[in-house]
């Protein structure tokens, strides 16, 4: 005889795990901002005394970064911040092109108007941080979140995953980018979203496939020329 089951219907998750992504969110905020150098040890026990909370959910914050790619273990190195080196600059473009280019091929097809006009909201929001000088790190959420729903709108659930998992370190490239060339991520973040935009409404795929490599390009150039710069002052 068959018993149903006696989980409850509500389940709650533990303060613990809460605590981690509070954790998780914090350090990926000093990372993405430079307040931790890359190459630089995370210190378990350094960690929890300044944030006043035990090691445990220190620990588990330092694994869901090092799954996001932005911190590295090593057995007797212990954690640290993720250096990324030119190949994987190009490693990370390459792939988020593939899974970008994918999704702007469903999207044409699946775009609904309400959809595109929720992207031309995230546009009107990217434009007024940039051109307000906001934070790098509130106009590359705003950037990041019009390509995350670009990922949604395709339909295509396998992609918009593995795009999750790179959002991390394209944040960070993008932020590289963002500081190292201000004025051309001014120039080039509000107008090339519009470009894509205005290809799903005229449902245009080689235009929009023209502009994602143009601007895909562009973008991993300039990263790789200011590294270039930067490991030789």
């Amino acid at each position: 005889m068959n018993q149903k089951s006696q989980i409850p219907i509500t389940l709650k998750a533990p303060s613990s795990r809460t605590l981690s992504d509070y954790v998780a969110d914090q350090l990926r905020h000093a990372i993405l901002m430079g307040q931790f150098k890359p190459n630089q040890r995370l210190v378990e026990q350094d960690i929890a005394k300044s944030m006043k909370t035990s090691r445990g959910p220190v620990r588990d914050a330092l694994k869901i970064l090092e799954n996001e790619g932005l911190v590295k273990r090593e057995a007797h190195r212990g954690a640290y911040v993720t250096e990324l080196s030119q190949n994987d600059v190009r490693e990370i473009y390459t792939l988020r092109e593939v899974l970008e280019t994918l999704a702007i091929k469903f999207a044409i097809h699946n775009a609904t108007e309400t959809q595109i006009r929720e992207l031309e909201e995230i546009i009107k929001s990217l434009g007024q941080a940039v051109y307000k000088d906001a934070s790098y790190t509130k106009t590359t959420e705003i950037d990041l979140q019009f390509h995350h729903a670009l990922c949604q709108i395709s339909g295509h659930r396998r992609l918009l995953e593995t795009w999750e998992a790179l959002s991390p370190q394209i944040q960070l490239l993008l932020m590289k980018h963002a500081i190292w060339a201000p004025d051309i991520y001014k120039d080039e973040a509000v107008l090339w979203h519009q470009r894509i935009v205005e290809a799903l409404q005229k449902k245009d795929l080689d235009f929009a496939l023209d502009e994602m490599k143009k601007h895909m390009h562009r973008s991993i150039e300039w990263i790789l020329e200011s590294m270039e710069r930067e490991n030789d002052m």
